[in-house]
């Protein structure tokens, strides 16, 4: 398999594939991508099983130079052949190289157990093939007794063309438990997900000649809940956006970028919150990063711009979904414009309000007073104008749009339970134009 991205092709490298207890073997095309690392100081991957002997003759096993698929001989779905795993090993070759090479994290070849020495292929096993069912679940990623990432996956969730989207989530877990860093449980999916993305959006996620990307996933669940705290189980999976503002840095600030994410996914020091993770890695404040992020959120300002609006764009066609992504605040008989009480947000939770007032005015001011009785509460408020091509923003005639974002940003952000709501921080602005 060559895949060209100019007028040279890259080199393209072949791995065996061993199948059935190592008895027969075919070759298996691996992405052309590597490094010079990997040409200068070859490392050989050992095989293991924390959970079947090698020996055992019904279980079966394939291999490429840093996987090994395992599975039984009673599979149920049908979809299980020679194809099927070589296709899966060349994937999974794929996306952990883009993983190493281009988001920068470390192997996932070694145990953090340190009574267990050398390099050792990740274990994927197939459910619904005959292994033992206590396993068999949609697509998961765990831990063997010597500490070793393993993922199971059933076949469903593993799509060789295009390639299955769940199997690079399933690999993240793995690259951000070898990698070492204490990344709680209620933030680990939205990690996966921020880095299955990045896959999405890069030449990587290709197959047999075939680049698929770059195409984007989306974060639905978090802006349709966008008052509400995050993570919360009303958005754990999705609230990834945080990690496309400091791994972007689109706002060139000191402290955030590429270097800074990957520092936040190995740190290993277990904070009171994973906000004051990324304050104490970055130098920088939270509530300068949730400001700048839900800033971007009313045109996804990102890189993925283009993909992130097209989701967007198919989200606001479904009714009801356009009073939860924007919010309409309440005129009082004082002039002043009060948040709704299940709009009000949480703790690092966002409003975006459409702002209804003449384009063809010179300038907008907003008076923003927080309502709070919460002695903690602050809060980042934000004017911005969607264009065709202080409090104070003068216009230059071309906008389409004005907003007013709020973001919740108290002074003590403390821990909450996914399944728990946080207090709510209401206010009221005036908004006035000349």
């Amino acid at each position: 398999m060559e895949i060209c991205r100019s007028s040279v092709c890259l080199l393209t490298i072949l791995f065996f594939l061993n199948v059935t207890n190592y008895v027969t073997s075919a070759t298996l095309v691996s992405s052309d991508k590597t490094t010079k690392a990997d040409i200068a100081s070859p490392v050989i991957y050992q095989v293991r099983d924390g959970f079947y002997s090698l020996s055992n003759s019904s279980i079966n096993r394939a291999t490429s130079e840093h996987f090994q698929i395992i599975w039984g001989n009673k599979d149920t779905t049908g979809s299980v052949n020679l194809e099927f795993i070589q296709g899966n090993l060349a994937n999974l070759e794929s996306i952990r190289l883009f993983y190493i090479e281009k988001i920068g994290l470390g192997d996932i070849g070694r145990t953090q157990d340190p009574a267990i020495t050398g390099t050792y292929k990740t274990n994927i096993y197939i459910a619904l093939t005959g292994l033992d069912p206590s396993f068999d679940d949609w697509a998961y990623m765990g831990v063997d007794k010597d500490s070793f990432g393993f993922i199971m996956m059933m076949p469903g969730a593993m799509r060789v063309d295009p390639p299955s989207w769940v199997v690079p989530h399933e690999l993240a877990h793995a690259f951000i438990f070898h990698n070492g860093g204490v990344v709680p449980y209620a933030w680990n999916e939205a990690l996966s997900n921020f880095l299955r993305n990045e896959y999405l959006y890069s030449d990587y996620y290709s197959y047999g000649g075939t680049i698929y990307g770059p195409t984007s996933d989306f974060f639905a669940p978090y802006i349709l809940n966008s008052e509400v705290h995050f993570p919360s189980a009303k958005n754990w999976y999705d609230s990834w956006p945080i990690f496309l503002y400091i791994y972007e840095n689109p706002d060139y600030i000191i402290g955030l970028g590429k270097q800074a994410l990957l520092k936040i996914m190995t740190y290993r020091k277990e904070e009171t919150t994973y906000f004051k993770a990324i304050t104490a890695v970055t130098h920088v404040s939270i509530k300068e990063i949730l400001g700048g992020m839900a800033r971007r959120m009313v045109t996804m300002d990102f890189k993925a711009q283009k993909y992130y609006l097209q989701h967007l764009d198919e989200l606001l066609k479904i009714i009801g979904n356009r009073e939860k992504i924007y919010t309409t605040l309440k005129n009082e008989n004082d002039g002043w414009m009060v948040v709704p009480a299940n709009k009000a947000p949480q703790q690092a939770g966002y409003n975006i309000i459409p702002l209804t007032i003449p384009l063809n005015t010179a300038s907008i001011t907003v008076n923003f007073q927080g309502t709070s009785t919460d002695k903690n509460a602050d809060w980042r408020v934000s004017i911005v104008t969607v264009t065709k091509s202080n409090n104070t923003i003068n216009l230059h005639g071309d906008e389409k749009g004005v907003y007013l974002v709020v973001v919740a940003t108290p002074d003590f952000i403390p821990f909450i339970d996914i399944d728990k709501d946080g207090i709510t921080y209401p206010y009221k602005v005036q908004v006035t134009t000349r």
